[in-house]
């Protein structure tokens, strides 16, 4: 069900006897990545009492599907939109997403529980043709989120999260546990992984990036300028205690 990778009684995942899901994934990943611009306040707004220093006003939506995640077996792949931006936090130069959305319940699940991720249902589409083209789209519950299309381009720019060669590295988020009494959290704490990753170089393209008004999903609201998007893909992604870096930084609540 899960590949090759076991489940781990009284590890803290429910129900305490058999586990819903295990600790340890992998997958390969391909990934159109977007960065755009975005007004520095809304960054901000999304970025309150987590304690994160946003880095600039950029916000990457990063389309990515996952052949072969062993934690969506079953499906033979799974898909995450990620929104993206980089952050300060201590002596870390990591990301954050501010936005996730995933196709699978496990993955969802166990992304939210273990690392604090903001991860949603999705349905989605991610169709690569024979000319590195690809076109996909996102949607929730009835509701069109995302549209993309991508072609190959060596005319356009490469922009990254940030300017420089050295990227943000790892994921950081606040883990949250609502109060079963009232709207309020009854546990929070600062979570950060760092998982291997190795992605190709970035292969420069033209991206028309359509997004859709949603009450519930407000990705739209934050009126996102293109800069620029790229073709990635790594042939190495996991998570796993001996694969990556995991961290419970601070506990914030009680």
């Amino acid at each position: 069900m899960f590949g090759n990778f076991k489940l781990y009684p009284k590890s803290g995942v429910n129900p305490h006897h058999s586990p819903a899901y295990p600790l340890e994934w992998d997958c390969t990943l391909r990934t159109v990545e977007v960065v755009t611009r975005v007004d520095p306040a809304k960054i901000d707004a999304m970025l309150e009492g987590s304690g994160f220093e946003r880095i600039n006003d950029r916000v990457a939506f990063r389309f990515m599907l996952s052949p072969g995640h062993t934690l969506s077996v079953h499906k033979g792949a799974m898909f995450d939109l990620m929104i993206t931006v980089a952050v300060r936090y201590q002596d870390l130069f990591t990301q954050t997403h501010i936005y996730m959305y995933c196709s699978d319940p496990i993955g969802m699940v166990a992304g939210r529980e273990l690392f604090g991720y903001t991860k949603k249902d999705c349905t989605y589409q991610f169709d690569e043709d024979a000319f590195g083209a690809t076109r996909g789209w996102v949607n929730r519950r009835g509701f069109q989120l995302a549209e993309f299309t991508f072609k190959p381009d060596d005319s356009a720019p490469i922009v990254r999260l940030v300017d420089g060669d050295e990227q943000p590295g790892g994921e950081i988020h606040v883990r949250r546990l609502p109060h079963p009494e009232r709207p309020e959290p009854a546990y929070e704490d600062v979570v950060y992984r760092l998982t291997p990753l190795e992605y190709s170089a970035p292969l420069a393209g033209k991206v028309d990036l359509k997004l859709y008004p949603s009450e519930f999903d407000p990705i739209a609201d934050l009126e996102p300028e293109v800069l620029g998007a790229h073709f990635m893909a790594s042939r190495v992604y996991a998570g796993g205690f001996e694969l990556e870096d995991r961290r419970l930084l601070k506990r914030l609540t009680p």
